[in-house]
């Protein structure tokens, strides 16, 4: 069995709130990342499959600040949301309104319907987070700042209601039941975990809370108008200083809970990890193509409430796990935001990483693509956890609101860019090969998943001094071999290294390429 097309690669461009990933028909991957030119520029990218930057739409921002989201609404057409930054706010600190913004773009680029709300009740400030996009084509849109809301807009652009809510919080998801019905997910201060359920006009059928007081919900599957699962983490530390050490009593779990159509626990299972886990920034959920689970998460530091690595899981329908896996190199630090399911069978995540690079960056955007069982070429860790049982109850509560908004217009400008370059990061971070091997023709390793045992294809027959190496995913160099002038093939042996993910690296005088393998 040939393995998916991989890579770890790392961009020039910056990324939106969310760095929303979207496949398109052809397989190619539209990103919200584009050139960095400072605080006044925002756009989107299409990746190819593997990885390579094809074009950029880039926008001059006047008082938009970062494009936060983009969601696909036809194969023409995507929605996406920010925040409207203008007018003087009363808040006494000398800043601006936030306003939520949303407008939709063709495939060309071109931009339409642009406008900004002014919620009732308040704007100061307020961020649109997220969307999602309904059968009908109508688009829900949420946020938080003062208040936490959810809006719904017609499939025509027009605004159909607002909700602001009253109290301290974030909605984190609104997304659709088979039946119309929408699925809300809030983390609200005092009561925890939060899922609601609404009819299509935005009414509650019923609200309820999990985990509280201080349990997270991050984001959520329908599986069917009575079923859906949540995920999310059991605690919370309201302290940004990364300066301050986490209190011992800290260990927030991950967990997964799956609840019936009136919202009561049919299960829940907790994830507990050391390092500690990292949730303030959500975890994701996708369904496997086989019809499991998988969970994108992020690792924390030991005692500062600051981010390490990306974790990624694939889970049973139940929850259990089936195999775990973490990523990182030592003195660089993985933020992870956004998880992809390919049609290939690939699995794509992506978020942004700071370090000392090699070409003198602090930090990059980053788009990882991993093969069905989570391998990469490089970088892989052993991070295990620990599966427990969770008893979270479900507990009624009402949420006030306070409803309807106003739309203004507002302004962008499209602009010419330049194009976001990509770089290899078993390369830059790693440290294995140099730039001018990701251009090279790779060499192709049969079979690939294997037992240890394979074949290395070269596309051409060997030059003089050509030479192997095999490195560990952590990038550690385990042992090289010389090659014959001439060759094209070669057999290696690895069963005595077991399972897990390798790097073979070809040296030649016209420099190196790579390929990883896979043993099972």
């Amino acid at each position: 069995m040939e393995a998916q097309p991989v890579f770890q690669n790392l961009y020039t461009g910056n990324g939106s709130g969310k760095i929303r990933m979207i496949e398109l028909g052809n397989g190619e991957i539209l990103i919200s990342m584009a050139l960095l030119e400072g605080v006044n520029a925002t756009g989107v990218t299409v990746l190819s499959a593997s990885g390579e930057a094809l074009r950029s739409h880039l926008y001059r921002v006047d008082t938009l600040l970062v494009l936060q989201s983009v969601r696909k609404v036809s194969d023409n057409l995507f929605c996406l949301v920010g925040g409207y930054y203008k007018d003087d706010c009363s808040d006494n600190l000398g800043g601006k309104f936030t306003y939520p913004a949303i407008w939709w773009m063709d495939t060309l680029g071109q931009i339409s319907n642009l406008k900004h709300y002014q919620l009732n009740g308040g704007n100061c400030p307020m961020i649109l987070g997220d969307l999602s996009v309904c059968n009908d084509g109508s688009i829900l849109a949420w946020g938080r700042g003062f208040g936490f809301y959810a809006m719904r807009f017609l499939a025509t652009g027009e605004l159909a209601w607002a909700r602001r809510f009253i109290g301290v919080g974030g909605v984190q998801f609104v997304k659709e039941f088979p039946n119309s019905d929408l699925l809300v997910g809030m983390s609200v201060q005092g009561e925890g975990a939060v899922v609601a359920r609404m009819d299509a006009a935005g009414n509650f059928i019923w609200c309820k809370s999990y985990i509280r007081p201080k349990g997270m919900v991050h984001d959520a599957l329908i599986e069917s108008d009575d079923d859906v699962v949540i995920v999310g983490a059991t605690d919370s530390i309201a302290s940004t200083n990364v300066f301050i050490p986490l209190p011992s009593s800290y260990q927030p779990k991950l967990f997964m809970m799956r609840l019936d159509g009136d919202g009561e626990v049919q299960w829940c299972r907790g994830y507990e990890s050391n390092p500690r886990w990292y949730p303030r920034i959500a975890s994701r959920i996708e369904k496997a193509q086989d019809g499991n689970y998988l969970l994108l998460a992020n690792i924390g530091l030991s005692n500062i409430n600051y981010f390490q690595w990306p974790f990624l899981m694939k889970s049973s329908i139940n929850g259990d796990t089936l195999w775990t896996r973490s990523f990182g190199v030592p003195g660089f630090r993985y933020l992870s935001s956004e998880l992809l399911m390919h049609s290939d069978g690939s699995i794509m995540f992506n978020g942004t990483v700071e370090g000392n690079l090699m070409d003198g960056r602090g930090g990059a955007s980053y788009v990882f693509k991993a093969d069905s069982l989570g391998h990469l070429p490089c970088s892989e860790r052993y991070q295990p956890i620990q599966v427990s049982e969770l008893f979270p109850t479900a507990s009624s509560i009402t949420l006030l609101s306070m409803d309807g908004a106003i739309a203004r217009p507002a302004y962008m400008e499209q602009v010419s860019y330049t194009p976001i370059l990509a770089d290899d990061a078993c390369v830059l971070i790693n440290g294995i090969g140099s730039p001018e091997s990701v251009r090279r023709q790779r060499i192709t390793i049969r079979p690939n998943p294997n037992t240890g045992r394979f074949t290395v294809q070269f596309s051409d027959p060997l030059m003089a001094e050509s030479y192997y190496s095999v490195y560990d995913a952590l990038g550690k160099l385990l042992y090289q071999r010389p090659l014959p002038a001439g060759a094209t093939v070669e057999e290696i042996d690895l069963s005595r290294f077991g399972r897990g993910t390798y790097l073979i690296k070809l040296t030649d005088p016209e420099g190196a390429r790579h390929e990883r393998v896979v043993l099972e």
